[in-house]
């Protein structure tokens, strides 16, 4: 069985994977030293920005939901001036199925912003 601290680096690593993969930041990495210190931050160093808003994700990969509690600990990084992400695999489920929460107001104006863009695009 592996540590919660190994179990957590693998997710991590895997969502900045994905992140640097989709050509969305190449420089996308774990963040080594998260939740040390006293300063609050994520688990990912990226500059991936979500409606002009730089992003803070906080990766938790657990066999049990705990969802309220994570939430709290992902709100924290509003503080910062980040859009809180918060990333969860369920242990033992394929990596592909990873999730991620985030305000359902966020999920909208993405939605619209692509939308707005793909209209801008059909108009040329």
């Amino acid at each position: 069985m592996r540590s919660t601290k190994q179990k957590g680096r693998l997710l991590e690593n895997y969502v900045a994977d994905q992140i640097r993969d989709k050509g969305i930041d190449v420089r996308a990495r774990a963040e080594m030293s998260s939740g040390a210190g006293n300063r609050e931050k994520g688990d990912i160093w990226t500059s991936m920005m979500i409606l002009g808003q730089n992003v803070g994700i906080e990766c938790k990969n657990q066999n049990t939901l705990k969802i309220q509690e994570w939430w709290r600990q992902t709100k924290k990084l509003e503080k910062l001036s980040r859009e809180p992400v918060l990333i969860f695999h369920i242990e033992h489920e394929p990596f592909g199925e990873t999730k991620a929460l985030i305000y359902l107001d966020t999920l909208l104006e993405l939605v619209k912003e692509n939308m707005q863009l793909k209209e801008k695009l059909n108009e040329k």
